[in-house]
């Protein structure tokens, strides 16, 4: 930045030509010599019958031609030539009027090297007003003067023009006016006219204006004058008058071609009047000033070849143009201020007034109006008033008000309907305007106000109100109607500039640049500075402009467009704001906001306001971002500003970026945007970079950093962009906190590698805390590689990621993130989502929900609320502690309506450090399912710590080809596993187990609202020891309506353990089919085992439920009751040989289970009921000893007969009784037994 700042260094003192306020001034006329004089003169008059005598060497030359006119009558001018024998004449007579002295002449010429002196008879004498009623131009090539007993103001009148030579001057003792007017009106009916002179009225009253003709041709004024003369050992040059007098020039065109006018102290005004005019002149005191209507048609004012006009003196002292066009050309210059080695404190210098209604031209080399105060002197500098159709500064030409003295600099101030343009040109001259304190000057600049159409400032032309010294610089106020355009650089390497700086050494405050327009470009490297580099608070940079504001490009020798508001290197203040109010907003390719500190003192803001769209976009061809920055340098003290955006929509991209950072002791800013409709940041510039937003503090800097904070109705960050909060010194990370009414996406991976997303970090060697990752929207999808991160690689806790979506959030490839990295020592944040539907989908690498420890720290936790669906399809959630971390790990926490987890997605949470594992817990009201996805917690090999507990509560419970599994595979507990579900749980290739290496092996508790099914080798498992260690198995505890599984599926029940003691597993269910009761499990079948291969077997408790209402499970009895009779093949003959046709049996057939419950619909009549006894209600139908005798059982056969029980109860029998049948058999044709029912315990 301090080349920048060297580059916006342009009125250099040093570079200027010369100072104009410091030129070798032409000493004024004494009034004491004056007096002498005229008293010299006067005498000689006396002595010689009223013959003049003036101080020019004693030679005889040729007489000046004047000629009196008679239209005086008696009272006419008298001429009396070589006085003394000396090139002078002198002028009596003439008619008096009180204070005013009129003389009439047909030819009115003064030869060169010769005077013409008018002589003031009396001291009443205030006015001599000499007319030319001729029809030649005067041409004063010698000198005109006044003497006598009075110092009056002297007037020549001359339609037809008046021409001052080289060699001319004057000598005299007021003020002087040469006009080509046709009369001077005298009050209200006084005349004194030139074209008419028949008609003039003369009054003992002062000249009160000037009247040109409707017809009249005006002739010109032309001053070449730069004689060089000595009046009683005065030296004057040019036309000068004494001091505190006037020197009034009014044509027709005045032409100053290598003239010089001087008024030391005084006022000196030109003017130009084409024709049918009244100019007024007021008099007050010793001064007199015209008063030109604005309807008044003008003619043109020229100052050429290094004319000059100059009033300064020790105070007082103005210049007046009035014009159509006015051209300050090849050297030329206007003066006015206070001179060296003169003023006091209370000395004011006037003011230069110009007025022109067409084109004001200062050009070319030394061409300058000034106005100021000169080294040495004391006092306040005038102000510079220009008001014109158009202004043209150019080529080296300045308009400056400055002060190099002890006392204020004044102010320029510019009001041009049309344009203002101010250019460099080619030959390397400084053109500018400026109101500074230069350097040894003591005293506040002044400021720069332009009002005007268009404003061009262009090739290295600059607008400045700096400071060098000690005083506070000026502002700088444009306000353009159409459009203002700084653009590129000068030959000599300035740029194209609004400069209100303090610069390095000097002491005070920098000024304001605001500017009002309804369009504004920046281009080519052309730049903004309101800064300081000394001792001071620097200014801010304002910008209203209706329509567009542009900021663009990088100039031929690498330097920026931009704005400035900075603190420089060793400067003690604070750096003022840079604020933008627009339609539209563009910086592009390279342009740059910036407001910095590099010193002590406060880091400005840059605000933006654009009720459109605002752009940031690209690389410049230096190398640099388009950019936006707030930032503390190393080495710097100070709060950095904010960036603040509001808008419509925000684009930033190509690598474009928006910084508020802290590289010193100081907190940064941060970025806060406010956009109605859309916000993007999309790619990656030309050389790499991405497109950012960014709060920072940065390696070594002390101090928080700021936040990120967007509102918006969509973000979209794509392609590499990034939202970035982090600290990498000693200090708290800031937040990125985002608030869109509809979408958030962040989307892929920009062509450098660098993943799209937001993140919140500590880094390495940082001390503080990361910030928080907050998102409020509609929707979000987080795609292709992005990723949501929260994380600490120092000393100091990771922020959350929270986001709230009242629609749905996506992870589709994408990811969200808190960790605690190796080397870090800090707690990791939560990942916290509250939406309508989560999908976390395609999970690779990074992508997925994840809470990890690397370091020393606790990892967060992962917890989901959804209304509606999570469904995790590829894509996982997860909470780690890492191989050497030491911290215990998060919850994975899900909330919602149902949940999916399919397609080897994984929720898990593990151990693998020193720490315990978190846990998992999920509560859906209707369903959860995976298919192909699992569920754990783990301790991991060489990890020192406790499983978690994984608990689903949900109206029912779909697992197919999953895991639901809590692990130790160290010397911890595995965690329990909880399950309740209101409906059903189903397994289906599927495992729920409770393992550890060497420790008790965790419990697992269902609670099943109906059935609990298991189907094609599902578990239900406790394992404790698997390695043959200690450890006692864990607990199973079932209770379901109905536990089911298919006997030949190998889907078992354990609880089993090697050294330890087995576990017990305790089912509570009205009903258990296709598991059976076994010291050992078998494979391919169905087990429930409850053992320990070296220690004591655990315990199986099943209670069946006997309080069931009977009225459960009823249905209604068919109407047309079949004759089974007639379904039977009479031919059948039991124990026969003959096989005919089958009778096949399956199934437990008509009868319940249990004399508890009801029949059902199929059950067929039976004879009489006998009593149950009241003993059995609490007696289950199977005991499972520990040490079961096996006994060998008889063979199944058919019943050969039946008997009647002593209660009337009939009996079939394997054997045929000894007793008489109650009715033969016929003999037919046998049937073969071809099935039997087998029925096992389980």
């Amino acid at each position: 930045m301090r080349d920048r700042g060297r580059l916006l260094q342009s009125l250099n003192s040093s570079s200027i030509k010369f100072n104009p306020l410091s030129a070798p001034l032409r000493p004024p006329l004494r009034p004491s010599a004056l007096k002498k004089q005229d008293r010299r003169i006067a005498d000689a008059i006396a002595l010689m019958g009223g013959c003049a005598i003036a101080v020019f060497p004693h030679r005889t030359l040729a007489q000046s031609n004047i000629v009196p006119d008679n239209t005086l009558g008696a009272e006419s001018s008298v001429v009396v030539p070589n006085f003394n024998d000396l090139p002078v004449e002198a002028i009596r007579g003439g008619t008096q009027r009180g204070q005013n002295l009129f003389h009439s002449f047909q030819e009115f010429n003064v030869s060169a090297g010769r005077g013409a002196y008018f002589f003031s008879p009396n001291t009443d004498i205030q006015n001599i007003l000499a007319r030319v009623t001729g029809s030649n131009p005067s041409q004063i090539l010698g000198t005109l003067g006044t003497f006598g007993e009075s110092t009056p103001n002297l007037f020549l009148i001359n339609p037809n023009g008046i021409i001052f030579g080289q060699k001319a001057s004057l000598d005299v003792g007021g003020s002087f006016v040469a006009t080509t007017a046709n009369a001077i009106r005298l009050g209200d009916t006084g005349l004194f006219s030139a074209s008419e002179p028949q008609s003039s009225n003369l009054l003992a009253i002062n000249p009160n204006a000037f009247f040109y003709n409707q017809l009249s041709n005006q002739g010109q004024i032309i001053n070449r004058s730069t004689a060089t003369t000595t009046v009683l050992d005065t030296p004057t040059i040019g036309l000068q008058v004494p001091d505190g007098r006037s020197l009034l020039l009014v044509g027709g065109d005045v032409k100053l071609d290598d003239g010089f006018l001087s008024a030391p102290g005084g006022r000196v005004e030109l003017g130009g009047v084409v024709q049918n005019a009244i100019v007024g002149l007021n008099t007050n005191g010793n001064e007199l000033r015209l008063s030109f209507p604005t309807d008044v048609a003008r003619a043109n004012v020229s100052l050429t070849n290094a004319s000059d006009v100059n009033v300064q003196a020790g105070g007082g002292g103005s210049i007046a143009i009035n014009a159509q066009n006015l051209d300050v050309l090849g050297g030329s210059s206007v003066q006015a201020g206070i001179s060296s080695g003169l003023g006091s404190p209370q000395s004011e210098a006037g003011d230069i007034e110009i007025n022109a209604t067409g084109t004001i031209t200062v050009a070319g080399k030394l061409s300058f109006i000034a106005n100021g105060v000169s080294p040495g002197g004391v006092g306040k500098g005038g102000d510079i008033n220009i008001t014109t159709g158009s202004l043209s500064v150019t080529d080296g030409g300045q308009v400056n008000a400055l002060t190099r003295g002890e006392g204020d600099a004044g102010s320029v101030m510019i009001s041009a309907s049309n344009t203002v343009s101010l250019d460099g040109g080619g030959n390397g001259n400084l053109t500018g305007v400026a109101s500074t304190v230069e350097e040894g000057g003591v005293g506040n600049a002044g400021g720069i106000n332009i009002t005007t159409g268009s404003l061009f400032i262009t090739n290295g032309a600059q607008l400045d109100t700096r400071t060098f010294g000690q005083g506070n610089a000026g502002s700088v106020r444009i306000t353009a109607t159409d459009t203002v355009r700084f653009d590129g650089i000068g030959s000599n390497g300035r740029a194209s500039a609004a400069l209100s700086d303090v610069v390095e050494g000097a002491v005070g405050d920098g000024g304001d640049i605001e500017i009002t327009t309804g369009s504004l470009s920046v281009i080519n490297g052309a730049q903004l500075s309101a800064s300081t580099y000394g001792e001071g608070k620097a200014g801010s940079t304002r910008i209203h402009a209706s329509n567009t504001v542009t900021f663009d490009g990088v100039s031929s020798n690498g330097f920026s467009s931009a704005v400035f508001s900075n603190v420089g290197e060793g400067a003690v203040g604070d750096g003022g704001d840079i604020e933008i109010t627009t339609g539209s907003l563009e910086v592009t390719n390279g342009a740059q906001l910036i407001a910095i500190t590099d010193g002590q003192g406060n880091a400005g803001s840059v605000r933006i306001s654009a009720t459109d769209t605002v752009s940031f976009d690209g690389i410049g061809s230096n190398g640099f971002s388009t950019a936006a920055v707030s930032n503390v340098r190393e080495g710097a003290v100070g709060d950095g500003g904010d960036i603040e955006i509001t808008t419509g929509s925000l684009e930033v991209t190509n690598g474009a970026q928006l910084i508020a950072s802290t590289d010193g002791q100081g907190n940064a800013g941060s970025v806060r945007i406010s956009a109605t409709d859309t916000v993007s940041f999309d790619g990656v510039g030309s050389n790499g970079p991405s497109s950012l937003a960014i709060s920072a503090v940065q390696l070594g800097a002390v101090g928080d950093g700021g936040d990120i904070m967007i509102t918006t109705g969509s973000l979209k960050v794509s392609n590499g962009a990034l939202l970035l909060a982090y600290t990498g010194g000693q200090g708290n990370a800031g937040n990125v906190k985002i608030s869109a009414s509809n979408t958030v996406s962040f989307d892929g991976v920009g062509s450098n590698g660098t993943i799209s997303g937001a993140s919140s970090s500590v880094r390495p060697e940082a001390v503080g805390n990361g910030g928080d990752i907050e998102i409020t929207t509609g929707s979000l999808e987080v795609s292709n590689g992005a990723l949501l991160i929260a994380n600490t690689f120092g000393r100091g806790n990771a922020g959350s990621v929270r986001i709230t979506a009242t629609d749905s959030i996506r992870f589709n490839g994408g990811g969200a993130g808190s960790s605690v990295d190796t080397g870090a020592i800090g707690d990791g944040g939560n990942i916290e989502i509250t939406t309508g539907s989560l999908e976390v989908i395609n999970g690779t690498g990074l992508a997925g929900l994840s809470t990890s420890t690397l370091g020393q720290g606790n990892a967060g936790s992962v917890k989901i609320i959804a209304t509606d669906t999570v469904r995790f399809d590829g894509g996982d959630a997860f909470s780690a502690v890492a191989p050497g971390a030491v911290g215990d790990g998060g919850d994975i926490e899900i909330t919602a309506r149902s949940l999916e987890v399919n397609n080897g997605a994984v929720l898990f949470a593990t151990t693998a450090g020193q720490g315990n594992a978190g846990n998992a817990r999920i509560s859906a009201t209707d369903t959860v399912r995976f298919d192909g996805g699992d569920a754990f917690s783990a301790v991991a090999p060489g990890a020192e710590g406790d499983g978690g507990n994984i608990q689903i509560i949900t109206g029912s419970l779909s697992l197919t080809d999953a895991f639901i599994s809590s692990e130790n595979l160290e010397t911890g507990t595995a965690g329990d596993i909880i399950i309740s579900t209101r409906q059903n749980l189903e397994a289906n290739r599927s495992s729920i187990r409770a393992t550890t290496q060497s420790g008790d092996g965790g419990n697992i508790r269902l609670q099943v609202g109906d059935l609990l099914l298991m189907r094609n080798d599902s578990n239900i498992s406790t394992t404790a020891g698997v390695a043959g260690a200690g450890g006692d198995g864990g607990n199973i505890n079932i209770n379901a309506d109905f536990v089911v599984a298919v006997p030949k599926e190998d889907s078992d029940i354990t609880a089993n353990a090697f050294n330890g003691r087995g576990g017990n597993i305790n089912i509570t269910t009205q009903g258990i089919y296709g598991l059976t009761f076994r010291e050992r499990d078998i494979l391919a079948s169905s087990d429930i085992t409850a053992s320990s291969q070296f220690g004591l077997d655990g315990d199986f408790q099943l209670d069946l439920l006997t309080n069931v209402d009977p009225s459960r499970g009823l249905a209604q009895l068919p109407t047309n009751i079949v004759d089974a009779s007639q379904q039977i093949d009479r031919r059948c003959t039991p124990a026969a040989a003959d096989q005919k046709s089958s009778f096949v049996v399956t199934g437990r057939g008509g009868l319940p289970p249990s004399p508890n419950e009801v029949l059902q619909s199929e059950s067929v009549i039976t004879p009489d009921w006998v009593t149950l006894n009241s003993e059995a209600d609490n007696i289950s139908r199977v005991t499972a000893p520990i040490n079961p005798t096996k006994t060998a059982s008889n063979p199944l056969v058919e019943a050969q007969s039946w008997v009647y029980g002593a209660n009337g109860e009939v009996i079939l029998t394997a054997e045929a009784p000894s007793v008489t049948p109650h009715k033969a058999w016929s003999i037919t044709p046998s049937c073969e037994v071809v099935g039997r029912e087998e029925k096992e315990v389980f």
